[in-house]
């Protein structure tokens, strides 16, 4: 293992502080169950590790003014646990309850999910098609972002390296949202995705839906919306097999996947429209 200079900020500016003095040479540490393991494997190479995980600013789940905001090292299970979360943000926990053991949900964070930038990520798609925001800090300033802007490829995103990711900002669940997390893995939730889906369909009458909402992950250098499926499921009326199958097999041109260990590109096109054709006939039950 590499050897690094530990750091322990003791708030916020501190820590933004680290950030601006060492950029680039420096990690965050938050949860570490990922850091941890590329620190044993000998994968980093950074000089210095700021530990952020006891930041009170950067912890907490909040309501106000119509959304929801989740400070960064809030970890996955207290996003489960979340009143906040399960009344006003679902289909977040309900993709978040698929990440690792309960062991890795009582310690990983949110904000670690995020800022590994992986396809793989099981909160990116949930994140996606909620239309979340993200406030960055620094020293000197303070921006939001759209989960647009944020993701820049595999294992990369637009927060600089004098920046922290201070909140996620989530619009809270409608009324007439209906929603479902699907996802494929080799041993389900103790594995990295194969595959994944999030579907949010928003009811206009019926099985009739006036917008619809589709994201897959680990089957594309960067996770986006699904605009062809979500458009072959808006205004229309959801009440044939056959019909949802044909919109649900549009994923295999919306994916961009790779071959690697865990599955070839081919398996995970295939994969991909099973799970949303899985999850809508699952959501028109439970809208139903």
């Amino acid at each position: 293992m590499k050897e690094f200079e530990y750091l322990k900020p003791r708030d916020l500016n501190e820590a933004l502080f680290f950030a601006r003095e060492y950029k680039h040479r420096k990690k965050f540490l938050a949860g570490g169950t990922d850091l941890i393991v590329r620190l044993k494997d000998n994968l980093i190479r950074e000089d210095y590790i700021i530990d952020i995980g006891e930041i009170k600013e950067l912890k907490g789940i909040e309501r106000k003014n119509g959304e929801i905001y989740i400070g960064p090292t809030t970890t996955h299970s207290e996003i489960i646990e979340s009143q906040i979360t399960k009344k006003y943000a679902p289909l977040l926990v309900e993709a978040v309850k698929t990440i690792g053991s309960p062991q890795i949900r009582n310690r990983g964070t949110i904000g670690g999910n995020v800022c590994n930038a992986s396809p793989a990520g099981d909160s990116i798609p949930a994140l996606v098609i909620s239309g979340a925001r993200f406030v960055i800090k620094s020293l000197d300033n303070e921006r939001t972002i759209d989960i647009k802007d944020l993701f820049l490829g595999p294992g990369k995103t637009s927060i600089g390296d004098d920046e922290i990711l201070y909140r996620i900002i989530i619009p809270e669940w409608k009324e007439n949202e209906i929603g479902f997390f699907n996802k494929l893995g080799q041993r389900n939730a103790m594995s990295i995705s194969i595959a994944s889906v999030a579907v949010k369909l928003e009811r206009e009458e019926g099985n009739k839906f006036k917008k619809a909402f589709v994201s897959f992950g680990a089957v594309s250098p960067v996770v986006n919306r699904a605009t062809r499926c979500e458009n072959l499921l808006t205004e229309r009326e959801l009440n044939s097999k056959d019909y949802i199958f044909e919109a649900a097999s549009c994923a295999v041109n919306e994916v961009n996947p790779i071959t690697d260990v865990r599955a070839t590109r081919e398996y995970r096109r295939e994969v991909s429209k099973y799970l949303l054709y899985e999850s809508l006939l699952n959501l028109l039950r439970i809208g139903g």
